[in-house]
């Protein structure tokens, strides 16, 4: 029995991507959703916890946009300050 395919998600010993990364994949994923306005949403990562702060319309929107940054590779956490 073979092992290949098995290994997505399973980078170099001590890779970590850099709070940037994750923070302009989060933007980006944000921007194309076509159900979240995030005009008024601030976003702040630091050491892969992510901080979304600012106003969306309603619970819904609030709880997709966590969804989406927790999808990002590298996110560690996301502390929902969207109100």
């Amino acid at each position: 029995m073979s092992s290949r395919g098995s290994f997505a998600g399973r980078g170099p010993r001590n890779y970590q991507r850099s709070d940037e990364r994750i923070r302009e994949d989060i933007c980006e994923r944000l921007t194309q959703h076509p159900d979240i306005d995030a005009t008024e949403v601030d976003i702040d990562v630091r050491e892969g916890v992510v901080t979304l702060s600012g106003q969306v319309d309603d619970k819904h929107t609030k709880r997709l946009a966590e969804d989406v940054a927790e999808e990002v590779m590298g996110v560690r956490d996301v502390r929902n300050e969207l109100r």
